[in-house]
């Protein structure tokens, strides 16, 4: 796939279930470097996270991430997880978790490094990216073992580095949002614990993984100031961090500068996980 022009085939494996919460059974797309042996250097892994209000989007929002990201010699795996409709918080950072500690339960089949294993998000995305990143084997995150198999629940879901594209990381202080409210199960005083529980700026006690914010400066859905406060907050707790933001780009940053969102990406994935 993906090899015409001299770019570097990629080989996709579709639709691998890796959790089965009773709402429904989740999958994720795995993207490889093609003509990488098993016996050889395994590439670097990255989980993709797509956008969506946390309500919406799907997997293939984030296709062309991947295959670019894949044509690079980083492994891909791209899932899906319950939308605020199915299930509210932390269904979703469990549904991510799960398949971070799926990816390394199954490195030795997939052929990538479960050592070298990174987040990237957009949007709601870059939240569920940063908050995994920045709360390594929480209990409270915890995949339910009854939906995943037994491999899968022992495993890690800890990651070496973040990128957030856009990305809402305070919700302690952002006005009340109607995506918010259905995600988190009510108001801020309604539910202030799961508002501060949500927050990834509410696990920086323990520091982090590296992490990489980009944000549009013109975004009228999360202004950059989310990202720039929060860069602000990775930096007071010794987290080795960039925020970078786009000027005269709005909200979906990934449609309007793709190749920016991908050479800081890359770039910034190549140091950390090579």
């Amino acid at each position: 796939m993906r090899d015409s022009f001299g770019s570097p085939p990629v080989e996709v494996v579709r639709d691998a279930a890796f959790a089965a919460p009773p709402e429904r059974t989740l999958s994720l797309d795995l993207y490889r470097p093609a003509g990488e042996s098993f016996d050889a250097s395994r590439p670097p892994l990255v989980v993709l996270l797509h956008g969506g209000g946390w309500h919406a989007g799907d997997k293939s929002d984030l296709t062309e991430v991947a295959l670019s990201l894949a044509e690079r010699g980083f492994a891909c795996a791209v899932p899906d997880f319950r939308g605020s409709g199915e299930a509210t918080f932390p269904a979703q950072i469990r549904d991510v978790k799960a398949a971070i500690r799926w990816c390394r339960a199954n490195a030795a089949r997939t052929a990538t490094d479960p050592d070298r294993l990174a987040t990237f998000g957009t949007s709601t995305g870059a939240h569920l990216a940063v908050l995994a990143a920045l709360s390594p084997d929480e209990p409270r995150f915890a995949p339910d073992p009854a939906n995943v198999s037994a491999a899968v629940a022992d495993a890690s879901d800890a990651v070496v580095a973040a990128v957030g594209v856009g990305g809402l990381y305070n919700f302690e202080h952002t006005p009340e949002r109607a995506e918010l409210a259905a995600l988190l199960g009510g108001s801020r005083s309604d539910v202030p614990e799961k508002y501060e529980l949500a927050s990834p700026s509410s696990h920086l006690d323990g520091g982090g993984p590296p992490t990489l914010l980009l944000h549009g400066g013109d975004d009228d859905v999360l202004p950059a100031m989310a990202s720039e406060l929060f860069y602000d907050g990775l930096e007071a707790a010794g987290v080795d961090a960039e925020c970078v933001v786009a000027d005269g780009v709005g909200h979906d940053v990934l449609r309007e500068q793709f190749d920016w969102v991908l050479e800081w990406s890359a770039g910034f994935l190549d140091r950390e996980l090579r």
